[in-house]
């Protein structure tokens, strides 16, 4: 067999398809953790709901019934495996189900290749073309990923590979309404790039309506099987998913995640694979839909494209499944040329140029995504500390969005780690009570939110290094290594602002004194579950994290307020407050206020405050401000105290994450 297949091939063709291969399975190993949390959430952590191998996260999905569920129990299946080998390790068991989907994407893509070019007549070309098909810069990338986008996208080239197959019988047939019903299965929206396509065999490749009884029949099978079927067992009753999934995504999509333009994908469409695929990716759909609108590749994408920018949430990662058809979008263009030009000295010149061009800056994007892991890396610090610190009890002190075992603050349960405790950070000088002085501790702070969370207070205009190595925490690496942070902005269109930084706590060692912090008092309320006064203040309006903040304003002056005994502090010289803040104008009566109360807890022998408009100016955005206050020399001869935010004003203010330290 092997014989064959370099007699077969061209010395050249077989490089490309051993280097391609070893392309795939590299980045299928490098690129640990998740492009979206959905690859993990949606499938792997549904999965553990029937292994038994950990205790999952469940997503809402899981309660309304929309996702389809074949890819989670593929995934079940190898979690079954897994613990039948006692292989516990989840980051060499996710490794392994994706070389699982790089291997699956990577004769996908061959089969597509082979089958699709047999009428390019140029074989000069056919090399080309299957280049650009296996290594294209993000093809790879997204070839490895274990996600719907990439199966339901795979699976829609298997069954093209067989509609242009040289030999047509009915197993073929069969197999083709099979590989359209696991592409629906796997991505609901694949649905619209297979109406399209056929759409195109029945009114311009003229097929007879003969032809479609035998697919569209092993379509209905397949879809009742391991669609309805699968879908059934896992959720324990009857359960059609795509009627659902419409029916809630057109209640929650853009109230629930956000929307964008109209135009979001076509901007996207040219910016997101880089600028050099992206204008002759253009450039080559306008050519086609004047010159050739009967190409079937169009048919494909466009009612994809057209259904996919009418909904108003959008992700660039929607589209990811008709990424594997763009090399054949650009062949199409390049082969009509060839033909036009049949040879000509210029048009060769000029191809060899570009390709040669294309070559050099696609070498570069390659390299990127094969020397990282997936997305913004957030699972940099976990695996560092599930390779190094298996055994040893870690804290992980996180900033906003920045805890590295899952997103939002969610706690993935296939990746968690029973030695690993994580807390969020909120202020500064709580840094001595977060500590746990058994574990090795780590900080964790995304690169756009440091210098807002570090230099506050006393620290303000410093730099946030300085300031965390004169806490004790030394800068230890960054998810995306620095000097290829702008490559990765300008081939993946990372933000990054989003690039997680690390520091571990090295104690004593840059001579900071923590001593002041170590009988230091902390109170801390999100409000969401508070236990402080004034809770009718609470309000979903507007939040800063979870779901709540306190609203104040003239009906309801006094917001979320903090009263605890002064016996608790009295030794304080100092109350510092870390708090968020929103308004929607600026004035200047809105106030964070502290009282000390006389033994009968009503009379107030101190009241300070501080205002706002003092600390920020800024409105309709959260902003983090910090408010000091030195205490009276005589402090701890009163009873109680209150903190509390005023605003006598009719224009609301929120305040949220209120942190107060007594030191």
């Amino acid at each position: 067999m092997l014989n064959r297949f370099f007699a077969r091939n061209k010395p050249v063709d077989v490089v490309i398809y051993v280097l391609s291969f070893i392309v795939f399975v590299v980045t299928a190993v490098v690129n640990y953790g998740y492009h979206h949390a959905d690859e993990l959430f949606q499938i792997i952590e549904y999965a553990g709901i029937k292994s038994g191998t950990f205790t999952p996260f469940v997503a809402w999905e899981y309660d309304v019934q929309i996702r389809p569920m074949l890819q989670p129990t593929i995934c079940l299946v190898f979690l079954k495996l897994f613990a039948a080998i006692s292989l516990t390790d989840p980051y060499v068991q996710a490794m392994i189900m994706r070389i699982f989907t790089a291997i699956i994407s990577y004769f996908a893509i061959v089969l597509f290749v082979r089958n699709t070019s047999r009428k390019i007549s140029n074989e000069r070309l056919r090399t080309i073309y299957l280049a650009g098909s296996l290594l294209l810069w993000f093809i790879p990338y997204i070839a490895c990923r274990f996600s719907s986008e990439t199966f339901g996208g795979i699976f829609l080239l298997f069954a093209i590979s067989i509609y242009y197959s040289e030999k047509e019988n009915v197993v073929r047939k069969v197999f083709l309404g099979i590989c359209l019903a696991l592409s629906f299965i796997f991505r609901f929206q694949m649905g619209l790039a297979i109406f399209g396509f056929g759409l195109w065999s029945l009114l311009i490749d003229k097929r007879g309506w003969k032809y479609f009884i035998v697919p569209i029949v092993s379509f209905i099978v397949t879809y009742a099987l391991l669609g309805v079927g699968v879908d059934s067992w896992f959720y324990g009753e009857f359960v059609f998913a795509p009627y659902k999934y419409v029916v809630v995504n057109s209640e929650v999509s853009a109230d629930w995640f956000g929307s964008e333009p109209w135009w979001y994908y076509l901007y996207n469409l040219v910016s997101y694979p880089t600028y050099y695929v992206g204008i002759p990716l253009a450039a080559a759909i306008i050519y086609l839909l004047v010159r050739n609108p009967k190409n079937p590749y169009l048919w494909c994408i466009i009612p994809f494209f057209v259904a996919h920018s009418m909904i108003a949430h959008k992700e660039v990662r929607f589209l990811f499944p008709m990424a594997f058809l763009i090399p054949a979008i650009l062949m199409s263009v390049i082969e009509r040329l060839d033909l036009k030009w049949n040879g000509k000295k210029p048009w060769l010149f000029s191809l060899c140029v570009v390709l040669v061009f294309f070559a050099v800056v696609n070498v570069v994007g390659l390299v990127v995504n094969m020397t990282k892991s997936a997305g913004y890396q957030k699972f940099y610090l976990t695996k560092y500390i599930n390779d190094n610190l298996k055994n040893e009890q870690v804290n992980i002190i996180h900033g906003p969005d920045s805890n590295p075992y899952g997103p939002f603050d969610v706690i993935s349960g296939f990746y968690s780690n029973e030695n690993a405790t994580m807390q969020k950070f909120t202020n500064l000088y709580g840094i001595g009570y977060l500590l746990r002085p058994e574990a090795v501790n780590f900080f964790t702070c995304r690169k756009c939110d440091l210098e807002r969370m570090i230099c506050v207070g006393e620290f303000a205009g410093r730099n946030p290094f300085d300031v965390l190595r004169e806490f004790g925490f030394e800068y230890q690496s960054q998810s995306i290594p620095k000097f290829t942070e702008r490559l990765c902005e300008y081939y993946s269109g990372y933000d990054t602002g989003m690039v997680l930084y690390v520091f571990k706590y090295v104690g004593d060692k840059y001579g900071f004194d923590k001593s002041k912090f170590n009988k230091a008092v902390f109170y801390y309320n999100d409000c969401e579950n508070s236990e402080w006064g004034e809770s009718q203040t609470i309000t979903s309006e507007k939040y800063y994290s979870g779901g709540h903040s306190s609203v104040v304003y003239t009906d309801s002056r006094y917001g979320i307020t903090l009263e605890d005994s002064i016996n608790k502090v009295s030794w304080a010289k100092h109350l510092s407050v870390v708090l968020q803040i929103y308004q929607t104008e600026v004035i200047r009566d809105p106030c964070l206020a502290f009282e000390i109360l006389d033994d009968t807890g009503n009379k107030a022998k101190v009241w300070d405050s501080r205002k706002v408009i003092d600390k920020t100016k800024k409105t309709n955005e959260w902003v983090n401000i910090v408010m000091d206050f030195d205490l009276p020399d005589d402090f701890g001869e009163y009873s109680r105290f209150k903190i509390y935010p005023f605003n006598p004003i009719e224009a609301p203010v929120y305040f949220d994450d209120i942190f107060i330290v007594f030191y």
